[in-house]
Parts: C-alpha cells; sequence; structure tokens
C-alpha cells in the first residue's frame, strides 16, 4: 500500500516531532490570544458571525459604538465656489460716456470714480428717457430750458462729460392708456398716427455709489400731438412727461 505524500495512513503510528512541534506552537498562540482577550475584557464579544443561506458562516470584524453624533453633512453640490454677488457692483472703470450710466440705471454698475452728491450745490445731474421697455435710453438734452440757455446751466442739467455727473435720473414708462387723440403728419408723406395716455417712473441715483435719491411715478402730462416724431413697430405715440414736470421733480436734487 503506497503512502500519500501528504501524510501518514489512518491508522498510523504516533506523530513524527515536527508535528508535535507544531501543534505545541499552535496551542501556546491560542492561549496567548485567550488570555490577551480576557484581560482587555473582549472574550465574546471580538467578532459577529454572519451566515449566508449557501455559505458557511465566517467571523467578521465587530462593529465598535461611534463618538459621532448626529447625520454627517450633506455634500455640497456647487463646491468650494462662493455665491455669486447680489446687486450693482463698483466698476474698475470710471464712465466713458454719458450711455454708461444706463448702468446705474439698470442696477448693474456704479461708478465710484465719479463725484458724489456732496458739498454746495447745484448738484449735476443726466437724464436719460427709456422710450421702449428694455429698451437703452437716450440722454435728453433739451428739457431745461426753462432755467436757461448758458453752458454754465446746461453742465448741471444736461453734463456731456460723464465724469462731472453726480446723478443720473432714469425716466421709463411703465404703462399706457386709452387713446387721447389722432395726429395727422404730412412729411415725408402723410400719415395718421395714434396718441394714447402713458405713466412713467423717474428713479434718481447717485453715480458713484447707486444710492436711490428719488423714485416717483409721474403721468404724461403732455398730451398735444408732437411736432416730430419717431415712429416704432406698433405705429403709435405716447404722451411724455411735460419739461415743467421734469424741472418740478428734479429741482431740489439739484439746487439744494
Amino acid at each position: 500500500m503506497a503512502v500519500p505524500a501528504y501524510g501518514p495512513p489512518f491508522g498510523a503510528g504516533p506523530p513524527g516531532p515536527g508535528r508535535a512541534h507544531r501543534g505545541l506552537i499552535i496551542a501556546v498562540v491560542t492561549l496567548g490570544v485567550l488570555l490577551l482577550l480576557a484581560c482587555t475584557g473582549l472574550v465574546g464579544g471580538a467578532f459577529l458571525l454572519r451566515a449566508g443561506a449557501d455559505d458557511p458562516a465566517e467571523p467578521v470584524p465587530a462593529t465598535w459604538p461611534s463618538t459621532t453624533t448626529g447625520s454627517p453633512p450633506a455634500p455640497d453640490p456647487t463646491g468650494s465656489a462662493e455665491p455669486a454677488p447680489q446687486g450693482p457692483q463698483a466698476s474698475d472703470f470710471a464712465a466713458a460716456e454719458i450711455t454708461d450710466l444706463n448702468n446705474v440705471c439698470d442696477g448693474v454698475l456704479y461708478y465710484p470714480q465719479s463725484p458724489k452728491r456732496a458739498g454746495k450745490a447745484p448738484h449735476p445731474v443726466a437724464l436719460l428717457i427709456g422710450d421702449t421697455p428694455g429698451g437703452q435710453r437716450r440722454q435728453d438734452n433739451g428739457y431745461y430750458y426753462d432755467e436757461g440757455l448758458s453752458k454754465q446751466v446746461e453742465r448741471i442739467w444736461a453734463a456731456e462729460d460723464p465724469k462731472t455727473v453726480q446723478m443720473v435720473a432714469c425716466l421709463d414708462r411703465v404703462s399706457t392708456g386709452a387713446t387721447i387723440r389722432k395726429c395727422r403728419y404730412d412729411d415725408p408723406k402723410p400719415d395718421t398716427l395714434t396718441l394714447l395716455k402713458a405713466t412713467y417712473r423717474l428713479r434718481v441715483y447717485e453715480v458713484a455709489t447707486g444710492r436711490r435719491l428719488l423714485d416717483k411715478t409721474l403721468g404724461g402730462d403732455d398730451q398735444a400731438c408732437p411736432y416730430v416724431v419717431l415712429v416704432g413697430a406698433d405705429r403709435k405715440i405716447y404722451a411724455e412727461v411735460s419739461d415743467r414736470s421734469l424741472l418740478a421733480a428734479l429741482r431740489n436734487l439739484v439746487k439744494r
């Protein structure tokens, strides 16, 4: 009978000195582990047994109590990015043109390089009028004529250099109403347009800070057919705020 290469046959004699030596080592190690677990109070609690439907049970590490309380913080979906700034921002550059002051009207920018409304009056202002909702505003250079026609008066009420302007007045049409009358024009060819009532919002801002100084509703009180009109796509014209009403609304801010 041949002896298998992996060990003696069943019923063979006592183990040789090699097997006895290995058994002694295993016994010593096992005794040491048990003594260590007994000293640390972990006997019977170091492992949990997990058994599956098909697999034999195998030891898995125990789950020790955690010192952390509450749920872990949820990840920030935006990462570490800073929130977007709200409100108008300071411009890095001075206003180069009067139309740049539309940025102040729209709450986008203000210009710290401009002079503040401070010190002795008068305080220069630029009036920007919005003929169409959401469109670019244009400067009104003629509403102040009742105040005089000198260059000095012009620099106060309709300055051409935005760097000297302390305030910007933003006049926007916000609603329209009933028909006032039909207006007939002969040049360049005969035409008839409908004149409608309109309501406007006047806001005044300090250019250097974006601070709002006035917010007022004005009616289109100039209800005569205008001498010259710019015809829009809707082929309608609208009653405008009279020069007298504009001067009355702005006078205290400019002259005090």
